[in-house]
């Protein structure tokens, strides 16, 4: 693939049609389990999935393509066409700069927690394949889009033969639950070994286990009620990154690079001004607690063999980048979230890159995630 930019986000989302389960789920079977768009008592419409409608501040998050960032849209009618619709995003790509998006689900919530939680384990499954075969259909036919799988967590079993079957069809990530257990509590923690087979096979495969922030509720401040909307949705995105601060301690320190050296894990959507700290830290508590073994790598030396972390927004962590290590930086917009750089991607990776030799500059905004990605460029 030729590059006009030589940009490639690591992190945008796409947004999913209303009839994406409903054309392609059994409503005999499940009836209204299956996720479907639904008028509410205001008017608006939201998802609701396994029963249970989506508590958002809009139908989708999108709100990157209006005038009012904050303005989500209440209705499929006043969803952008951007968003949705393959030709029209690509449109907004060259708008932007950016030549390649890796690409996340919408209506599925962060890391599909929507669907994690969804009762009848059978239903979690068939939702989460029928996700990976639309976006290979929809949007993997193009190669400026690298579509990555979502994966059920209502099994161990379950979790390891999606992740077979998608990337067997062509899917290049798997974006996966950090805390499977706090949505199913007959799970277990993701550090026991029961979940070997899951990593074993990831790491045959070849590709990377995206942990997105935004899917530790637990681990995030509860949202002050009296907030208006706009500092609500503000203090929603500002409280996000500290979910994955807490899922990279619990890799950096839990054992699984142990067992699986070649497993990427990418936590995604966090920026990285956290990660300078939390590798200190970690090596910090490894040494404190004589956890040092032989032969076993520290926390950090962990970090930069196995880990990635993204980053759009943030300026002040790129000074660090040679701590965290220049080849585990992925630049991503967040497109079309309203916490994305679009439609000033070009301008955002100017400003932050000021001063930074060329070369730093290239692996972090586009040979990283090429690489990592497996895009030929």
């Amino acid at each position: 693939m030729a590059l006009q930019y030589h940009v490639v986000s690591a992190g945008d989302y796409v947004v999913e049609p209303p009839d994406l389960w409903t054309s392609r789920l059994p409503k005999d079977k499940w009836g209204d389990q299956v996720p479907h768009v639904a008028s509410q008592a205001d008017g608006n419409e939201r998802w609701v999935i396994g029963g249970k409608v989506r508590e958002e501040a809009g139908l989708v998050k999108a709100g990157g393509l209006s005038a009012d960032r904050f303005n989500e849209p209440q209705s499929w009618s006043e969803v952008p066409a951007a968003a949705h619709d393959p030709a029209q995003r690509l449109k907004a790509m060259d708008q932007d700069g950016v030549d390649v998006q890796v690409l996340f689900p919408n209506a599925p919530g962060y890391a599909a927690d929507g669907f994690a939680a969804i009762q009848d384990p059978a239903l979690e499954v068939a939702c989460c394949e029928a996700y990976n075969d639309w976006i290979l259909e929809t949007w993997g036919k193009e190669p400026r889009f690298v579509p990555q799988c979502i994966v059920p967590i209502s099994s161990i079993e379950a979790a390891k033969a999606e992740i077979e079957r998608a990337v067997k069809k062509g899917h290049r990530g798997a974006v996966m639950h950090p805390f499977p257990w706090h949505v199913r509590p007959d799970l277990p923690h993701i550090h026991d070994t029961a979940w070997d087979p899951v990593w074993a096979t990831t790491q045959d495969l070849g590709i990377p286990v995206c942990w997105e922030a935004g899917a530790g509720p637990r681990f995030m401040l509860d949202i002050y009620p009296g907030y208006d909307s706009p500092t609500r949705n503000a203090f929603d995105s500002v409280r996000r990154p500290i979910s994955n601060a807490v899922a990279a301690a619990s890799f950096l320190l839990g054992g699984i690079a142990e067992r699986f050296p070649r497993l990427k894990v990418v936590f995604s959507s966090s920026s990285v001004d956290w990660i300078v700290f939390q590798l200190e830290n970690s090596d910090w508590e490894w040494r404190q607690s004589q956890l040092v073994k032989e032969n076993v790598p520290t926390p950090s030396e962990v970090f930069h063999r196995q880990c990635f972390v993204t980053t759009w927004f943030d300026k002040a962590g790129l000074k660090h980048r040679d701590f965290i290590g220049v080849d585990r930086i992925l630049w991503q917009s967040e497109f079309p979230l309203s916490t994305s750089t679009y439609p000033d991607s070009a301008q955002a990776i100017e400003r932050n890159f000021e001063g930074m030799p060329k070369d730093d500059r290239d692996k972090i905004v586009c040979g990283n995630a090429a690489a990592l990605y497996g895009i030929q460029v």
